[in-house]
């Protein structure tokens, strides 16, 4: 009886898993483009957030292509964890600002706002620097950010 017990009780641990689940409080399905230096990828994925979450993953055939974790003061890329200043160097080649990524995936004005021009249907800005030329646009639920220097490309469009 005691090593029927033993046996359930290891069968049950490891079953449940050992990785802390996230609370997701949202879900949307994109289609998602991802160009930099590194990577190009264009297919089906969702983001999914929660308190001091958010998960950017691209599928293709059922596969995981692209795993994007943010939470805290980290970045995760395909289970790589870096700090934010980290991962905007290596991402945008430019450590730019700690809350950048999470701005574009939210769809809020990046850089506090500057060169914020309204449209009828979202925003856009328009944002040079020494090392970036910036063209951010929000319209209705669709994203697109493109940093013509350094060829970086993220654009979210909702699946219907």
């Amino acid at each position: 009886m005691k090593k029927l017990l033993h046996v359930s009780f290891l069968v049950l641990f490891f079953l449940s898993g050992c990785a802390v689940k996230k609370n997701i409080t949202t879900s949307e399905t994109y289609v998602i483009t991802i160009k930099n230096k590194q990577i190009a990828l264009s297919d089906t994925g969702f983001i999914n957030q929660g308190q001091d979450y958010t998960n950017v993953q691209i599928f293709s055939a059922g596969s995981v292509l692209f795993n994007l974790e943010m939470m805290g003061n980290s970045i995760c890329l395909d289970g790589r964890c870096m700090d934010k200043l980290s991962f905007n160097q290596q991402f945008f080649q430019e450590e730019h600002y700690v809350g950048l990524m999470e701005e574009i995936i939210a769809k809020q004005p990046i850089f506090e706002g500057k060169n914020l021009h309204q449209t009828s249907h979202g925003f856009e800005q328009e944002l040079d620097f020494p090392h970036s030329h910036i063209i951010y646009k929000i319209e209705d639920s669709n994203l697109s950010f493109r940093d013509t220097k350094q060829g970086i490309l993220i654009r979210l469009k909702p699946l219907q």
